[in-house]
């Protein structure tokens, strides 16, 4: 009996460090699907300028976890709120290709800001 009520605490204890959550979560309404419009940007390769096209993205987001989606690629992403401002939550995002970046979910606008990293500009996703 007294084994039976230790191994209840601490199964107890891991459901309540589970639960628990230290990141701090946003409210359902910011789920859903986002689309944007990146602009065209110059990169350099090897001494030549290359020109990379606009192009049309999609995003799905979903608590914990994101799918980015381009004209040429699909990429899952895991985020967590670092900061929850008056305007915005401060999301850190990485991506499974090992990029790690800054975005920001608005509170009002519905929209979601991916922060420039150079040479690529900023991308504002709007709800649909």
């Amino acid at each position: 009996m007294r084994q039976l009520l230790i191994y209840s605490g601490i199964a107890f204890l891991f459901f309540v460090s589970a639960c628990s959550n230290s990141e701090k979560l946003f409210p359902k309404k910011y789920l859903g699907n986002y689309e944007g419009m990146q602009e065209e940007y110059e990169v350099v390769v090897n001494e030549k300028h290359l020109t990379i096209p606009e192009a049309k993205y999609e995003l799905a987001l979903s608590y914990g976890t994101l799918y980015l989606i381009s004209p040429k690629q699909k990429t899952k992403g895991s985020y967590r709120v670092v900061a929850d401002t008056k305007m915005y939550y401060s999301l850190k995002v990485e991506l499974e290709t090992g990029v790690i970046e800054e975005w920001q979910l608005w509170k009002k606008g519905k929209r979601l800001i991916r922060k420039p990293s150079a040479p690529q500009p900023e991308l504002v996703f709007v709800r649909i």
